[in-house]
């Protein structure tokens, strides 16, 4: 199953940069697990989404309330569950800058 997690910053932007190499670690992770699908901030800096593919929703919860930005208070999350229901593009995923 493929869920989204969508980050919202909920601190001041200090304490918020502090966490950030522990939220990448986490990520890289993910990546290395199988789990992540693509990851990446807003444009507007007030938050980010993650998608990743689970077993199942517990599975989904589990790995945001894990992200260093939710234990540590700095961004607060929602879970949505997503069904793709066309192909990705692979150089949709490439970073744009």
């Amino acid at each position: 199953m493929k869920f989204v997690i969508q980050l919202e910053m909920c601190s001041d932007l200090g304490a918020f940069r502090k966490v950030i190499p522990e939220h990448i670690a986490y990520l890289e992770d993910l990546h290395q697990r199988g789990v992540l699908i693509a990851a990446g901030p807003f444009r507007d800096g007030r938050g980010g989404m993650i998608l990743i593919e689970t077993v199942d929703e517990a599975a989904a919860e589990n790995i945001a309330r894990e992200d260093p930005f939710v234990r540590q208070g700095v961004e607060r999350y929602t879970l949505r569950s997503w069904e793709v229901l066309t192909p990705v593009r692979a150089e949709l995923l490439a970073r744009d800058g």
